[in-house]
């Protein structure tokens, strides 16, 4: 139970991460983002899918 708890926690990180990077890419298009984050969201999501495929 606690696995799924902390799934839905990741979930809830990357998503807020996810809206933040959409958010500075409308806000400034041209600008200097953070390729960092969006290189560890894209890492999070990889890593969230593969769990759960392990666990089926």
């Amino acid at each position: 139970m606690d696995k799924k708890i902390l799934r839905w926690i990741l979930l809830a990180v990357l998503l807020i991460c996810t809206a933040f990077l959409l958010y500075s890419i409308v806000i400034d298009p041209l600008g200097e983002h953070d390729i960092m984050l969006a290189l560890a969201v894209t890492a999070g999501f990889i890593a969230l899918g593969m769990d759960k495929k392990k666990n089926k």
